[in-house]
């Protein structure tokens, strides 16, 4: 399949973005009297200890480096245990609290003498807006201090609070860059260059449907108009085992699999699915008021989110389902599967004929459901 120096399909093979990575913060900012008072004296004890084990020989300028990685390292676990949410979620349910997430912060329109102010670019239809308060004395990092001024995409462990029903003020504890980390095992790639993409993954990464690699791509998604949402439920229940159950108001995702492969490793997969109801290119407002429906999804206790449509996959539901699972304390990862990608699985599996035929019954069936609706009410009335 060909791709552009844009997509990362061309950095990394399918292997190479299954690796099990750490995901943490490279921190130029750590506000070390408020994680002392969140994390306690329990907390405190695993730094102070951490701290004691620093070998003695390490160089002046280095220890205040290792204490601040130290106060990362114990935040991040801390966020990990008591499930701290993306900011994403914090300001699409309209609530406050901790948060934890990588998200893109405009340039600071301040001097940056004593305090910086960043606001939050979040996609447009939140409806919310967001600004990054701080004092610029806890920077550490030149860098971080640089890209602060610029503006750009910062890990972020810190506290949101209200200020209106549409205005918050995120205040961090720790701030600078996503970073990957190895943990040990041995890589053919540098990790480092892949913070900000990595945990993006395609359908021909996973095991079960790793034989698309092998088919062209189609030219369009034209002929994905006639497949139904329950046709492309049925046939992932064909291909990943279990029942493709009847839609409901309450669920958090159309379909959900424990039995789903990434390089060999059993992980648990939460799709939202949308057919040709609207055969256009996903955007946000296909996703309900506040993109509810990846608020939804994201809720869901799975290890790979999926969104899967039709027809074109939009950059702004890309990146919003990206900011929901991708965070420094629990990385997920995620695949959107858009019209073409649905179209060549469906093709490759030999699946193309049944849901057809799946489509074709349902659409058959809807002005029949209609008629005996409006039969009932004239016999009602």
């Amino acid at each position: 399949m060909a791709a552009s120096l844009d997509d990362p399909r061309t950095w990394l093979t399918p292997t190479q973005r299954s690796v099990n990575l750490h995901h943490t913060i490279d921190p130029g900012f750590v506000h070390h009297r408020k994680i002392q008072s969140l994390l306690g004296h329990r907390g405190m004890h695993i730094v102070d200890t951490s701290i004691k084990d620093i070998p003695p020989g390490v160089p002046d300028w280095q220890r205040p480096v290792r204490i601040d990685q130290i106060y990362t390292a114990v935040l991040l676990a801390w966020c990990r245990i008591y499930e701290v949410p993306p900011l994403h979620d914090l300001l699409a349910t309209g609530k406050e609290g901790m948060f934890c997430s990588t998200d893109r912060y405009g340039p600071c329109r301040r001097k940056m003498t004593d305090r910086g102010s960043n606001a939050w670019r979040g996609p447009p239809r939140f409806n919310v807006k967001a600004r990054l308060d701080y004092s610029t004395k806890l920077i550490s990092g030149d860098t971080l201090r640089g890209r602060l001024r610029t503006g750009e995409l910062f890990s972020i462990v810190g506290q949101a609070r209200r200020l209106s029903a549409s205005v918050y003020e995120l205040e961090p504890l720790i701030m600078g860059f996503p970073w990957l980390e190895a943990g040990g095992a041995d890589l053919d790639f540098d990790p480092m260059w892949h913070g900000r993409d990595f945990y993006e993954n395609y359908v021909e990464d996973f095991d079960e449907f790793a034989k698309v690699d092998n088919v062209a791509l189609p030219a369009d998604c034209s002929p994905m108009r006639e497949i139904t949402e329950r046709a492309i439920k049925q046939c992932m229940a064909h291909l990943l085992g279990g029942e493709a159950g009847n839609d409901w108001g309450g669920e958090a995702s159309d379909f959900f699999s424990p039995h789903l492969h990434l390089g060999g490793r059993r992980l648990k997969g939460a799709f939202l699915l949308k057919g040709p109801a609207r055969f256009t290119p996903m955007t946000l407002a296909h996703l309900g008021k506040n993109n509810d429906q990846i608020v939804r999804l994201a809720h869901e206790p799975a290890d790979v989110l999926f969104v899967q449509h039709c027809h074109e996959i939009g950059t702004a539901v890309r990146e919003t389902l990206r900011a929901f699972a991708v965070q420094p304390s629990r990385p997920r990862r995620y695949c959107c599967i858009d019209g073409r990608e649905s179209l060549r699985l469906l093709q490759t599996y030999g699946l193309w004929d049944k849901a057809i035929s799946i489509s074709k019954d349902e659409m058959d069936q809807r002005p029949r459901k209609r008629s005996n609706s409006r039969r009932s009410k004239r016999n009602v009335s």
